[in-house]
């Protein structure tokens, strides 16, 4: 996902689109399912940042969440199945 420039304007309808797909592609982990569902509540109701300080400061918030999500998605694709050989 790429980072918006700092100048850009805050497009929350956008922020949310990206979520609602990432949320779908990983439905069946329901920690990140979770995750996506707390940013999504998070973002309903903002309206357009106040300044550029504020848009920044919800650009890096979506950014922690973002980071915090792909770090469980490499973390899962990287635990053993569970299945053992016997």
């Amino acid at each position: 996902m790429k980072r918006p420039p700092k100048h850009e304007t805050l497009d929350l309808a956008e922020m949310r689109r990206e979520i609602t797909a990432l949320r779908s592609r990983h439905s069946e982990n329901l920690r990140i399912t979770y995750l996506l569902n707390r940013l999504l509540i998070k973002i309903a109701y903002l309206s357009e940042p106040e300044s550029a300080a504020h848009a920044e400061q919800r650009r890096e918030a979506f950014a922690r969440t973002m980071a915090e999500i792909e770090k469980r998605v490499t973390s899962n694709s990287r635990k053993p199945s569970g299945k053992t050989n016997k």
